[in-house]
């Protein structure tokens, strides 16, 4: 670990004073042409004018400075605040780059806050000019931290995705201070790629840990517009998430969401209805789970596509199978795709007889096939079991908006 800087070295210049110039001439009594005077009486020269008025130049201060912490260097993942003495023309925060600081000085001349944390182990340098043109100059530290950890999303930058997709953060670490943590992740959406920002109306929720990781998802109240583009903040090399642990780096990126395209999938009528941004655009005969087995049962729920297979191995110990199927759409990790079932076409449309699939024609699986992408709805209905927690990757949708809030951290 590197050494975090001495207080001294932190602060240097933060307090030091300007070096008034100019000491009042002596007077020069040989070539004086009248009395000496003295007092208040005498007149002063120029240069004892400008002494005596010269603009005392701005002692900085620095809000949340931990005096017991690495020789006075501020604990990380916090906003700066400088406060000074003089009031301010102009104040320039720099970081270790060179690279300006964003910020904004208060109405009153008298601050700065930054608008963004400073980072882990990290030196700003700040240059301070008053309103009468003094310029005095400094640093401060953050501490280091205790351990940097690699998050990951899944979902990359400029990547199509439907209307369902939430946004996924593992931070391949355990968030002890989530609710810190929760309150600087930002998502913002736009219609198209032209339109203005507005925050999303969604919420972040924070799955059951899986020791020692932490995983929180991000999902809107009602599906993503479509057609529009997303753009996630989320400054986790600068945040501690609780212990001196943070990210590797900040995620900052954008997304775009595709056209709408739900799926209708009611096992009561055999079949499933595509609908393509509000249009009906295809019916297909369909087989769902033996609905007398719950085992077998299709999961009712609002499901999301998260894999395209053209042929994947199905096999089950259970039931002793062992097939070879195509055209494989996956909305469940429970082992639960729509896909082509040639075995199985008598029965589509009018009865209910798979292991958990949705199964289709050839012919129809695979032009579902090529119209889905991750993301997108599969609204399962009228089966007994319902889609839980236990049984899929993304179970996001399945859960009520007030089930979803109360898995904030800032509920």
């Amino acid at each position: 670990m590197i050494d975090q800087p001495s207080r001294r070295a932190a602060m240097g210049g933060a307090f030091a004073t300007a070096i008034a110039l100019g000491v009042a001439a002596c007077g020069d009594n040989e070539h004086s042409s009248g009395p000496a005077q003295s007092g208040s009486d005498a007149p002063k020269s120029p240069e004892a004018s400008a002494s005596s008025h010269a603009a005392p130049p701005a002692k900085i201060s620095v809000s949340g400075l931990d005096e017991g912490a690495d020789g006075g260097a501020i604990p990380f993942g916090q906003t700066v605040t400088l406060t000074s003495s003089e009031k301010l023309k102009s104040l320039t925060v720099r970081d270790d780059d060179g690279k300006a600081v964003d910020g904004k000085r208060a109405d009153d001349g008298m601050s700065w806050a930054s608008t963004g944390l400073i980072g882990p182990d990290a030196s700003w340098s700040w240059k301070a000019v008053t309103a009468a043109g003094a310029v005095s100059g400094g640093k401060v530290a953050s501490t280091a931290a205790a351990r940097t950890v690699r998050a990951t999303a899944n979902i990359g930058e400029d990547v199509t995705v439907g209307i369902a997709a939430p946004v996924v953060v593992n931070f391949n670490a355990l968030v002890t201070d989530k609710a810190t943590v929760e309150k600087h992740l930002r998502v913002l959406v736009r219609p198209g790629s032209k339109g203005a920002w507005k925050e999303a109306t969604g919420s972040w929720a924070w799955l059951p840990d899986s020791a020692p990781n932490s995983e929180a998802h991000f999902r809107t109240k009602e599906y993503w517009p479509a057609h529009s583009q997303v753009h996630v903040i989320l400054p986790l090399g600068s945040l501690d998430w609780g212990g001196g642990v943070t990210g590797r780096q900040d995620l900052d990126w954008k997304f775009n969401i595709g056209r709408s395209q739900i799926v209708v999938a009611d096992a009561r009528k055999y079949n499933i209805v595509v609908y393509r941004d509000g249009a009906k655009v295809a019916t297909y005969p369909a087989s769902y789970g033996l609905g007398s087995d719950p085992i077998r049962n299709t999961r009712t729920g609002i499901n999301v596509v998260t894999e395209k297979l053209k042929t994947v191995r199905m096999k089950s110990e259970r039931y002793h199978y062992d097939e070879i199927e195509h055209w494989a759409v996956r909305f469940n990790n429970n082992g639960q795709f729509i896909h082509a079932n040639p075995d199985t076409v008598e029965q589509q449309g009018n009865s209910n007889v798979s292991h958990g699939c949705i199964n289709l024609s050839p012919k129809n699986g695979k032009a579902y096939y090529k119209t889905a992408i991750y993301g997108d709805p599969v609204d399962v209905r009228g089966t007994k079991v319902k889609l839980a927690d236990t049984r899929t990757e993304l179970y996001d949708w399945a859960l009520s908006w007030k089930q979803w809030t109360e898995m904030s951290a800032l509920t």
